[in-house]
């Protein structure tokens, strides 16, 4: 099971700045993975969420009140979220969540924020369903715009006529051959990479990244030069790939931001740069506090029902680009970016 961070690791930005305990308090929560495969994104977002907490704190608060933070691990595993989500919403005084940075794990533990009445933010996940619980906020693209802009993108930059997919079953995958076939390309379905043959522009892969990068070094094996392109924004995948990763190109939201006031900041309080998950994690954390600071003025005082209202009227300019909402609780216009991997690793150049 995960477990609630030790006392002493728990960030209190109450504390952070050294105020005297003179107003209320109130919490928010970020849960992430923080052991485990991919403990390097919930540091990413961590930091970011941390400073954003600084900025308002600082600042004297949220209408009154001074902002602490809960953060919890659920080491990327779904049977761990739903029990770190419960942990959250029974205490009174959490207002809203960020999390999980997974779709497996944020669409396990939807359902929990859902009946606690908690609004939960959940950056750079991709997956269909979450638009079934109107507590969730999706911060990012889904699987279909991510589909369609990498078909745009092959088929524009790169000049791609013939393509082939592995991994049709998944809605990245499936958004992706829709487009690209109304482009006009030819693609090409495979049901395994030993099927594989030569003779395409580009293979697209809508798994995951560590099944991508397998499925990388396969390819390579096979003597198959043509580029691979999916969804992998996971640092791992440039890892585990090695110098077989170079070239690769991968649409996401999780974007790095030219932001130099940002990046010093979140360097002087993390002591490195910014990685793909802390632009969002940092917007998401002002886009909740925003929403808390409305709901209060709305009501007089801070409610979980206040802020989920707010929310689904908020209009944001954050570091990623202008958030709204639709109905569902999907961003508006999210962005989105290729980046090709190239000597450095994860997570490369920004293409387009």
């Amino acid at each position: 099971m995960g477990s609630r961070w030790p006392l002493g690791f728990l960030f209190s930005a109450l504390a952070l700045v050294g105020c005297a305990v003179t107003k209320p308090i109130i919490k928010i929560g970020l849960v992430a993975p923080f052991e485990g495969l991919y403990r390097d994104v919930g540091y990413d977002a961590l930091y970011a969420v941390k400073l954003a907490l600084r900025e308002w704190n600082e600042a004297g608060g949220v209408e009154g009140y001074m902002v602490e933070l809960v953060a919890l691990d659920d080491s990327g595993d779904p049977d761990q979220a739903p029990g770190q989500a419960s942990e959250l919403i029974l205490d009174p005084l959490v207002m809203g969540a960020i999390g999980h940075f997974d779709d497996q794990t944020t669409l396990a533990a939807s359902p929990v924020y859902q009946e606690g009445v908690v609004a939960l933010i959940a950056p750079a996940v991709t997956a269909g369903g979450l638009e079934n619980y109107p507590s969730v906020f999706r911060l990012g693209a889904s699987e279909g715009a991510l589909g369609r802009r990498a078909a745009l993108f092959a088929w524009e930059e790169l000049g791609a006529r013939r393509l082939a997919v592995l991994d049709e079953g998944s809605g990245l995958t499936q958004a992706f051959v829709v487009a690209a076939e109304d482009l006009g390309a030819t693609v090409l379905s495979y049901q395994d990479v030993d099927h594989l043959e030569k003779g395409f522009d580009l293979l697209f892969f809508g798994g995951r990244s560590g099944e991508g990068a397998t499925l990388l070094l396969r390819l390579r094996e096979k003597g198959i030069v043509a580029p691979l392109m999916g969804g992998f924004n996971r640092p791992h995948f440039a890892r585990w790939a090695g110098e077989a990763a170079k070239g690769t190109l991968y649409a996401t939201s999780a974007l790095l931001v030219d932001d130099p006031r940002f990046t010093a900041d979140y360097r002087e309080l993390a002591g490195t740069d910014p990685g793909s998950r802390a632009a969002l994690a940092y917007d998401a954390t002002h886009l909740l506090l925003a929403a808390l600071e409305k709901a209060i003025e709305n009501d007089g005082r801070p409610t979980r029902e206040g802020v989920l209202a707010a929310l689904r009227d908020q209009a944001y300019q954050g570091l990623t680009g202008s958030i709204a909402f639709n109905e569902k609780g999907e961003q508006i216009d999210p962005p989105i970016q290729v980046y090709m991997i190239d000597e450095s690793g994860y997570p490369g150049k920004r293409i387009k």
